[in-house]
């Protein structure tokens, strides 16, 4: 986590009059590197894996000591924001979670009534406008080469997508299936043109229309296409940022670890994927029809593939633990190691 110049100070003070500890019990807790960017002092020093401040809390699990101690304004910009991931338009702040965050990732797997949108407080305290994708000002969305969305329309879509996945009348299907129907929808949609009825009323209609669920390929051929979709995203870590190879023998990884289980986390499945839908920066960097689909497409790969990852390191079929695990791998990689606009780059191309 990098730390900002202007809490540096601070967190000293607080380390040498011992109203701050280490989890190791040294006042050495900045990482301090030549080769950070202006305003940032340097990095959290890590002890087995983990921030110096992140402490044992009384009753179990762990918590912030910095955050404890000193209070959210101590706390440096990317941990006020972690593990929100925002986007600002000209609609305001659309929030959603990052899953690398243990406790985010926890709630996935554990909540399990259907998702909605709903109204929240700011993103971040005392912080009027959050970090993230500013878009504001900036033309809306593409919705194919030649029309662009409006912003209207951009959310009923948005919302489109994530009831279909996750919302109290969403299908029950596999979520590859489900992704097959989105992306039938998102090519109706692209046909639509201005002279009509409205683009929300386009999407209304999609939400109407008697669509059945086509079984997305399967077997050797989609472990083949998820792997290709995964190594995408792995050449899409920025530099020096890099993410390890897919497992040895990826289809029999997933045929013994992962497809025995993966009806029984299809829930789950489906409300990362509507998490990965809501706010999401790709509707900008690429386009919100056939891009907010094709990065869903991607995100399920990649998580697919952590699954047998996760599940193999354990040694047992995939289940919530290893899911956990997984889900909160992929968003590590998708949110945070790879760069967003060569990401969607890359899904301009052939999957």
């Amino acid at each position: 986590m990098p730390v900002d110049d202007g809490v540096v100070a601070g967190i000293d003070r607080a380390v040498i009059a011992c109203r701050l500890m280490t989890v190791d019990g040294s006042p050495r807790w900045l990482e301090e590197s030549a080769e950070a960017p202006d305003g940032v002092a340097g990095t959290f020093r890590h002890v087995d894996g983990a921030c110096v401040f992140h402490v044992p809390a009384l009753g179990g699990g762990h918590r912030c000591a910095v955050h404890a101690s000193l209070g959210h304004a101590a706390l440096p910009a990317t941990c006020q924001h972690f593990p929100r991931v925002c986007l600002v338009d000209d609609r305001g702040v659309r929030v959603s979670l990052s899953h690398a965050c243990p406790t985010a990732a926890a709630m996935l797997v554990h909540y399990d009534e259907p998702v909605t949108l709903v109204p929240g407080p700011p993103a971040v305290p005392d912080v009027p406008v959050p970090e993230g994708l500013d878009a504001r000002g900036a033309l809306p969305p593409r919705l194919s080469d030649r029309v662009l969305c409006d912003l209207e329309g951009l959310s009923a879509w948005e919302a489109h997508v994530v009831g279909a996945l996750a919302g109290p009348a969403a299908d029950t299907g596999a979520p590859e299936d489900i992704l097959e129907r989105l992306r039938a929808d998102a090519e109706d949609l692209r046909a639509w043109r201005p002279a009509g009825d409205t683009l929300e009323a386009a999407v209304g209609r999609l939400r109407e229309a008697e669509r059945p669920l086509r079984s997305a390929p399967g077997g050797a051929d989609a472990a083949a296409r998820r792997g290709r979709l995964f190594e995408m995203a792995r050449a899409a870590c920025r530099a020096p940022w890099t993410w390890p190879a897919a497992p040895p023998n990826l289809a029999d990884a997933d045929a013994r670890w992962v497809e025995p289980a993966w009806a029984d986390a299809a829930v789950t499945v489906r409300r990362y994927l509507a998490a990965r839908a809501f706010g999401s920066w790709l509707t900008y960097h690429a386009d919100a029809a056939r891009g907010l689909v094709g990065w869903l497409d991607l995100s399920l790969a990649v998580l697919r593939v952590e699954c047998g990852r996760a599940a193999a390191e354990a040694g047992r079929r995939l289940d919530r633990t290893t899911l956990v695990t997984a889900v909160g791998e992929a968003d590590r990689l998708l949110l945070h190691y790879a760069d967003g606009a060569s990401l969607a780059a890359s899904l301009a191309g052939p999957a």
